[in-house]
């Protein structure tokens, strides 16, 4: 009997214990336990920004579809290379930013949505909701509200970016090009219009997503990232590097001119072509017809793209002078556009090529660089800026989303301004080489170039650049324009493996100039 109330009273210990441990030492352990499944997070998604055109038009919204909030590019293919879009983030993004993302979050992938991800995405909120056993929902006990992000205000004209599109995509349509840029923008760098083609319907990485205006050619996102001859994702205008050819040659004047080693006066005799040996450097002129120019000065120079005149300006500066004027004028360097992805280019040295290829840097290289041939290579953004640059006396950053300008001056005198101004205005008349021109009489400057690369059977880059000074009749908020030459506007073309600039380029700028001087408002 006495074994029998010893266990009785040892199992009682047990017991009395595990209750003692439960309720004591446990017991705020499991009542926490209990809270937590009570009382539950949930994050407060912030309204993201949207972004505008210069005259309040929409570029990107927030539109419900089905209850839900998804991300739409109202135009589709059209503003593609400026406005990007969003998508679900990583895990590697995740492991980079920590507990401020999670998975499911979305977040700017490319073009203006990626660029200004801070300011676009606000700041998440939170709330603690109260459930029942059932996960019910009972009450919201507290909530700390989202803070939205900020909308864009663009410079661009939605007008404009529409008549630069489509005026490329017939062209390119047409002749069944490989793809091509153009890009317009104020000489005090307000970007107007900005188009890289092939390009791709925004709308169709947005799942729930309902397509743009203009939906292109792709019906799926997977048809868009798998089209690796196409690359419709990758941005020519600012990210594509060419050869420049004969739209370099404003940069080379406007080195001449500077150093004084050429004026007005100063003339070279075309013969058709240079020989240096065994090497020959012709004249387009000469090369395609079999004629020469007689004495060329550097307006005649200009106007007729003569290679011959540029071989030797080339020489007269030497190859020290050529990359010191190229970098002033942003050659070899990125524009700073507020669009992530740009390439530099390449400006080519003889320190480089020495290094490259162990060998000197001879004559005929420089003669190469002279016409912007060789190993050089800009995008066509860097030609638009340089344009500006000979009329304005400034390097001016590109701007997208509207603020203050950014410039740098590089003391182009007025001489040089003027005589260079003369040679791209007579390429814009009868006897130049922009003829797509010649029937505005001289409105307007004008400077095309054709770009040799690969092989004899490669068909070369075709470019033109011109300068249009906005009437005082088009107005601006009001406010008449015209009157001051940041007001006037660049408009540069660059179609991929098309031909000549005079014949290809030329006429997608004269539709675009055209829309510009029949009463757009900018």
């Amino acid at each position: 009997m006495g074994w029998f109330k010893l266990g009785v009273y040892l199992v009682m210990a047990v017991f009395l214990s595990r209750l003692v441990f439960l309720t004591l030492v446990l017991g705020e352990y499991h009542e926490n336990q209990a809270s937590g499944n009570r009382i539950r997070k949930e994050r407060v998604e912030p309204v993201r920004g949207v972004v505008l055109d210069r005259y309040g038009e929409y570029l990107v919204v927030n539109k419900k579809v089905d209850g839900k909030v998804v991300r739409h590019y109202p135009l589709g293919e059209i503003t593609a290379g400026i406005t990007g879009f969003v998508g679900e983030i990583s895990e590697d993004r995740l492991k980079l930013c920590g507990e401020s993302c999670f998975l499911g979050q979305m977040v700017g992938k490319s073009g203006l949505e990626a660029g200004y991800e801070d300011k676009l995405k606000g700041s998440w909120g939170l709330k603690l909701i109260e459930e029942n056993a059932l996960g019910e929902k009972m009450k919201e006990l507290d909530r700390e509200n989202p803070t939205d992000g900020e909308d864009l205000r663009l410079n661009l004209d939605i007008g404009l970016q529409r008549q630069v599109y489509w005026a490329m995509r017939e062209m390119i349509d047409e002749h069944e090009l490989t793809g091509g840029g153009a890009v317009v923008s104020k000489v005090n760098g307000e970007v107007l219009a900005l188009v890289s083609l092939p390009g791709f319907d925004p709308n169709l990485f947005i799942k729930d997503g309902v397509r743009g205006e203009e939906g292109g050619a792709y019906s799926s996102a997977v048809g868009i990232v798998g089209d690796n001859e196409g690359k419709p994702m990758f941005n020519r205008v600012i990210s594509g590097v060419y050869p420049p050819g004969s739209v370099f040659k404003l940069v080379v004047a406007t080195a001449g001119l500077e150093e004084e080693v050429v004026d007005k006066n100063k003339t070279v005799e075309d013969k058709g072509e240079i020989k240096i040996g065994e090497f020959r450097f012709g004249n387009w002129y000469f090369d395609k017809y079999g004629r020469t120019e007689g004495e060329v000065n550097i307006e005649k120079a200009l106007a007729r793209s003569n290679d011959i005149y540029f071989y030797k300006l080339g020489e007269w500066l030497g190859v020290d002078n050529l990359v010191k004027w190229s970098g002033k004028m942003g050659i070899g360097r990125q524009t700073e556009i507020d669009l992530p992805g740009e390439a530099s280019g390449f400006l080519p040295t003889p320190l480089w090529r020495e290094k490259r290829t162990g060998e000197r840097w001879f004559l005929g290289n420089t003669y190469h660089l002279a016409i912007g041939q060789g190993d050089l290579l800009v995008t066509p953004l860097q030609v638009n800026v340089w344009t500006a640059s000979v009329f304005s006396g400034k390097v001016c950053r590109p701007r997208l989303v509207s603020g203050d300008s950014d410039c740098e001056g590089i003391d182009i005198g007025e001489t040089t301004k003027s005589l260079i101004a003369s040679g791209m205005k007579q390429a814009c008349m009868s006897g130049g080489t922009a003829f797509s021109f010649f029937d505005m009489e001289g409105k307007v400057y004008c400077k095309t170039g054709t770009a040799q690369h690969g092989g004899e059977d490669t068909e070369p880059h075709a470019w033109i650049t011109v300068v249009v000074p906005m009437p005082k009749a088009l107005h601006l908020d009001g406010q008449a324009v015209g009157d001051d030459e940041n007001d006037w506007v660049v408009v540069t073309v660059m179609l991929e493996e098309s031909g000549e600039g005079s014949e290809m380029a030329g006429p997608v700028a004269k539709e675009i100039v055209d829309y510009l001087l029949q009463g757009a408002s900018l």
